[in-house]
Protein backbone atom coordinates (compact mmCIF):
# COMPACT_ATOMS: atom_id res chain seq x y z
CA UNK A 1 0.00 0.00 0.00
CA UNK A 2 2.81 2.56 1.18
CA UNK A 3 4.90 1.69 -2.32
CA UNK A 4 1.46 2.23 -4.61
CA UNK A 5 1.12 6.04 -2.47
CA UNK A 6 4.68 6.37 -3.32
CA UNK A 7 4.17 5.20 -6.82
CA UNK A 8 1.16 7.28 -7.64
CA UNK A 9 2.82 10.72 -5.85
CA UNK A 10 6.30 9.72 -7.88
CA UNK A 11 4.43 9.55 -11.39
CA UNK A 12 2.29 12.38 -10.58
CA UNK A 13 5.54 14.62 -9.96
CA UNK A 14 6.92 13.14 -13.13
CA UNK A 15 3.41 14.14 -15.01
CA UNK A 16 3.84 17.67 -13.77
CA UNK A 17 7.35 18.12 -14.66
CA UNK A 18 6.46 16.57 -17.80
CA UNK A 19 3.55 19.53 -18.40
CA UNK A 20 5.78 22.29 -16.91
CA UNK A 21 8.41 21.67 -19.81
CA UNK A 22 6.08 21.60 -22.27
CA UNK A 23 4.60 24.77 -20.82
CA UNK A 24 8.11 26.40 -21.80
CA UNK A 25 8.04 24.76 -25.10
CA UNK A 26 9.85 28.23 -26.25
CA UNK A 27 13.10 28.20 -24.20
CA UNK A 28 15.83 25.95 -24.85
CA UNK A 29 16.00 22.91 -23.40
CA UNK A 30 18.10 22.98 -20.46
CA UNK A 31 16.43 26.14 -19.78
CA UNK A 32 13.10 24.07 -19.13
CA UNK A 33 14.61 21.86 -17.33
CA UNK A 34 15.89 24.37 -14.86
CA UNK A 35 12.80 26.00 -14.87
CA UNK A 36 10.65 23.45 -14.02
CA UNK A 37 12.47 22.11 -11.86
CA UNK A 38 12.63 25.55 -9.98
CA UNK A 39 8.66 25.77 -10.51
CA UNK A 40 8.70 22.06 -8.68
CA UNK A 41 10.76 23.29 -5.97
CA UNK A 42 9.06 26.73 -5.13
CA UNK A 43 6.25 27.30 -7.01
CA UNK A 44 4.71 30.15 -5.61
CA UNK A 45 8.05 32.40 -5.34
CA UNK A 46 8.63 31.33 -8.99
CA UNK A 47 5.14 32.55 -9.75
CA UNK A 48 4.89 36.12 -7.78
CA UNK A 49 8.61 36.76 -9.17
CA UNK A 50 7.60 36.03 -12.66
CA UNK A 51 4.06 36.56 -13.73
CA UNK A 52 4.79 35.58 -17.75
CA UNK A 53 5.90 32.00 -16.48
CA UNK A 54 2.48 32.31 -13.82
CA UNK A 55 -0.13 33.13 -17.39
CA UNK A 56 1.46 30.26 -18.92
CA UNK A 57 1.23 27.72 -16.37
CA UNK A 58 -2.81 29.38 -16.01
CA UNK A 59 -2.70 28.54 -19.78
CA UNK A 60 -1.50 25.05 -19.65
CA UNK A 61 -2.05 23.25 -16.67
CA UNK A 62 -5.75 22.41 -15.41
CA UNK A 63 -7.03 23.61 -12.10
CA UNK A 64 -6.29 20.82 -10.06
CA UNK A 65 -2.57 20.93 -10.76
CA UNK A 66 -2.36 24.28 -9.84
CA UNK A 67 -4.06 23.49 -6.93
CA UNK A 68 -1.71 20.93 -6.07
CA UNK A 69 0.82 23.01 -7.19
CA UNK A 70 0.58 26.39 -5.24
CA UNK A 71 -2.59 25.31 -3.06
CA UNK A 72 -5.98 27.45 -2.80
CA UNK A 73 -4.84 30.00 -0.57
CA UNK A 74 -1.72 31.12 -2.68
CA UNK A 75 -3.42 30.59 -6.09
CA UNK A 76 -6.13 33.51 -4.39
CA UNK A 77 -3.05 35.51 -3.94
CA UNK A 78 -1.48 34.93 -7.20
CA UNK A 79 -4.59 35.40 -9.16
CA UNK A 80 -4.28 39.38 -9.37
CA UNK A 81 -6.26 41.65 -11.70
CA UNK A 82 -3.57 42.60 -13.36
CA UNK A 83 -2.46 39.05 -14.14
CA UNK A 84 -5.98 37.74 -14.90
CA UNK A 85 -6.49 41.00 -17.66
CA UNK A 86 -3.33 39.27 -19.20
CA UNK A 87 -5.04 35.99 -20.16
CA UNK A 88 -6.41 35.46 -23.88
CA UNK A 89 -8.99 34.81 -24.89
CA UNK A 90 -11.57 36.61 -22.71
CA UNK A 91 -13.00 33.18 -21.30
CA UNK A 92 -10.30 32.87 -19.35
CA UNK A 93 -9.97 35.65 -17.88
CA UNK A 94 -13.63 35.00 -16.70
CA UNK A 95 -12.92 31.38 -16.28
CA UNK A 96 -10.71 33.07 -13.85
CA UNK A 97 -12.50 35.70 -12.22
CA UNK A 98 -14.92 33.09 -11.39
CA UNK A 99 -12.40 30.84 -10.03
CA UNK A 100 -10.80 33.76 -7.72
CA UNK A 101 -14.34 35.18 -6.57
CA UNK A 102 -15.32 31.37 -5.32
CA UNK A 103 -11.53 30.87 -3.72
CA UNK A 104 -12.09 33.98 -2.00
CA UNK A 105 -15.55 32.52 -0.71
CA UNK A 106 -14.43 29.02 0.15
CA UNK A 107 -10.74 29.13 0.82
CA UNK A 108 -9.66 29.09 4.84
CA UNK A 109 -6.17 30.18 5.20
CA UNK A 110 -4.28 27.69 7.32
CA UNK A 111 -3.97 28.26 10.89
CA UNK A 112 -0.69 30.20 11.89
Amino acid sequence: MIFCIFAQKTTMHVDLHTKLKAMLWDMPEVSKMKIADEILANPVEIFMNDDQIFIKALNSLNWYELIRLVGKQNLLMLLTDSTIQKLFPVQRRTYYTNARRLLSKYAVPAPR
